[in-house]
C-alpha cells in the first residue's frame, strides 16, 4: 500500500510540475493571459477535489475504529460550527453604496453577509490559534 501511494504522489507532483512550467513557459495568448491558465486551474480544482475527499472519508474510518476519538472530533466540529456561527451574527449585509457599475453586482446583501461570515471565522480562527499558542508556551513554563 505504501508504495501505491508514494508511486502516486510522486505521479501528482510530476504532473503539477510540468503543468506548472507550462503555466509560466507557455506563452501568451492574443489578451496577454497565459495559454495554460484554464489547465492549471482545472487541475488545482482536481487537487482540492482529492484533498477534500480523503479529508472526509479518512475521520470516517477513524471514527469507525475508535468510537473513543469520535467524540473529540465531533467536538472539533461543533468548535468549528460555533465560531462560523458567531462570525455569522456579528457580520452584516449592509449595502457598501458601490457606484461603479461593473461592481455593482457584487453590492448584495447576500454575498457581503457570506464574505463577512467567511473573514471573521478566519479572524476568529487565526485569533484562537495564536491564543493557544501564548497558552502552550505560558504552560510550559509552569510545569
Amino acid at each position: 500500500m505504501s508504495k501505491i501511494l508514494r508511486i502516486t504522489l510522486i505521479i501528482l507532483l510530476a504532473v503539477s510540475a510540468i503543468l506548472a512550467i507550462l503555466f509560466y513557459a507557455g506563452g501568451e495568448d492574443i489578451s496577454g493571459q497565459p495559454v495554460y491558465t484554464n489547465t492549471f486551474i482545472v487541475w488545482a480544482y482536481i487537487l482540492a477535489g482529492i484533498a477534500v475527499f480523503f479529508a472526509i472519508i479518512f475521520p470516517i474510518f477513524q471514527m469507525i475504529k475508535n468510537p473513543k476519538a469520535a467524540v473529540k472530533s465531533l467536538l472539533g466540529f461543533l468548535v468549528v460550527a460555533v465560531v462560523v456561527f458567531v462570525a455569522y451574527a456579528v457580520s452584516s449585509g449592509e449595502k457598501l453604496g458601490i457606484t461603479n457599475p461593473e461592481l455593482m453586482q457584487y453590492d448584495v446583501p447576500g454575498t457581503l453577509k457570506y464574505a463577512g461570515t467567511l473573514l471573521n471565522s478566519v479572524y476568529f480562527l487565526a485569533g484562537l490559534a495564536i491564543l493557544s499558542m501564548i497558552f502552550s508556551e505560558v504552560s510550559k513554563m509552569f510545569k
